[in-house]
């Protein structure tokens, strides 16, 4: 776990459930003292960063993880591998990250308006029922809107503007490089089928035979006209997800669809329906394939060319693909930049001496586990280490806000509705994506701030795994 984890910027829709700092900068107000003064802890480009600025960041943190003592921050440190020179070293690099985004992002015209942060903020909002939701987990985290917005949200904003920024002048977004990247997966997409299906399970002590038998008569009444297949689906089916749509469950390609359901849906054209049911282990399924896609003579030449949901999944592709190039971007970036980290002084407020408490610590794991029920001592202790333990939890997950989330605009993002086929190419690699879709961080901890903002943000329909394994 990184000391520095609770700027994550991801925090954007878990912001009520982990532990934010109140404030960052030089101009943070903490609990300075000996030690600090006017000195300097690192310089980048030319640009200080003032040991008061580390000494604060890590007074805040202690402030809001109830770590204030010496044993509790002692304790704490311990427990997660930490010593006060590399808690001072992690809180510096975050601080040389921001400063470095800061320079690049000058270098590249690049700002963020208010413009981006309302939109941003009516974002985040949405994720809550309510206004009153939203204020009560900035209370809950010790935040107010406004430190919200500068400590998380404007330097994740500047994080994804300046990942663009990069990727446009290296040629790898925007609508060219989207066809060109069609272009060059279009056989992948070829004859691929997007179909619907009714699912029928047994009610009651219903027999397989007597299922079977339902199923058909429903094929014969949609054969007749009596009913519409989407009537029927909306009315019938027990894949609830796909029948709020008609029974639509997407693009074959796109989806990983039971062996019965992709041998049953192979031998229909556009239109057809399944002259009987197709058993699988969710039971019978009465198939339409209602479009067939297949690459225009002359290959493709436009973007308007492909259904969207293949669109979405180019975008998700060329979104990981920049997300993974700006990180090694931002490491050499770094690795060219001039950084001086100045040796720590002494008399730091937190630079206590952990050697008591890794003593502790080793006298706790070493008592034996029986000894504890007679021996009151080793109950505290253990109690204490129980409490040291939970005390760590309280520090938020992994990532920092400096290389937080960057592989989209915003949110963890799942395809949009009608399209979990794009949710599912982008994380599984599937025909469509090729084995293109791999994707790391940007940047730390960059996933698509959060996620793949082209497919939207919402999950796939709930009953769409009775046609998916």
């Amino acid at each position: 776990m990184k000391f520095t984890s609770f700027m994550k910027s991801s925090a954007l829709k878990r912001v009520g459930a982990v532990t934010l700092t109140l404030a960052l900068g030089a101009g943070m107000v903490g609990c300075g003292g000996s030690g600090a003064g006017g000195a300097v802890a690192a310089t980048v480009n030319g640009q200080d960063i003032m040991e008061q600025t580390v000494t604060d960041y890590v007074a805040t943190f202690r402030a809001d993880n109830g770590l204030d003592s010496d044993e509790a921050w002692g304790d704490w440190m311990v427990s997660n591998n930490y010593t006060p020179e590399t808690v001072r070293e992690e809180v510096i690099e975050y601080y040389i990250k921001q400063d470095l985004y800061d320079q690049a992002a000058a270098e590249y015209n690049v700002a963020v308006e208010q413009a981006d942060i309302d939109e941003a903020m009516a974002q985040t909002k949405a994720m809550f029922e309510s206004e009153e939701a939203f204020q009560q987990a900035l209370e809950a985290s010790g935040m107010t809107e406004e430190t919200y917005i500068e400590t998380n949200l404007r330097p994740q904003l500047m994080e994804t503007k300046l990942a663009d920024a990069v990727a446009a002048a290296e040629g790898e977004q925007g609508d060219d490089a989207l066809l060109a990247q069609a272009q060059a997966t279009s056989e992948q997409f070829n004859g691929a089928k997007r179909s619907s299906h009714i699912l029928l399970t047994a009610q009651g002590d219903e027999t397989d035979e007597a299922l079977q038998a339902r199923a058909q008569e429903l094929i014969d009444q949609i054969n007749a006209g009596t009913i519409s297949f989407e009537d029927a689906a909306a009315q019938n089916s027990q894949d609830t997800g796909s029948a709020e749509k008609g029974g639509d469950v997407g693009w074959n390609i796109l989806n990983n669809f039971v062996t019965e359901y992709t041998d049953g849906l192979a031998s229909l054209n556009k239109g057809d329906m399944t002259a009987a049911p197709v058993k699988s282990e969710y039971g019978y399924h009465i198939i339409k394939c209602t479009d067939v896609f297949e690459v225009p003579e002359g290959g493709i030449t436009s973007l308007d060319q492909l259904p969207e949901e293949f669109v979405a999944v180019l975008q998700n592709m060329q979104s990981a693909t920049s997300a993974q190039n700006f990180t090694t971007w931002f490491q050499e970036y770094r690795d060219k930049a001039e950084v001086t980290i100045n040796p720590m002084p002494e008399g730091l407020p937190y630079a206590i001496d952990i050697e008591p408490y890794k003593q502790k610590a080793e006298t706790e794991q070493a008592t034996p586990e029986g000894d504890q029920s007679t021996d009151p001592t080793a109950q505290d202790g253990q109690a204490a280490a129980e409490g040291d333990a939970a005390q760590g939890d309280q520090a938020p997950a992994e990532g920092d806000a400096a290389a937080g989330d960057q592989a989209a605009a915003e949110g963890d993002q799942a395809p949009a509705e009608g399209d979990a086929a794009a949710g599912d190419q982008a994380a599984q690699g599937d025909a469509a994506a090729g084995d293109q879709a791999a994707q790391g961080d940007a940047a730390g901890d960059q996933a698509a701030a959060e996620g793949d903002q082209a497919a939207g943000d919402q999950a796939p329909a709930e009953g769409d795994q009775a046609a998916q394994q």
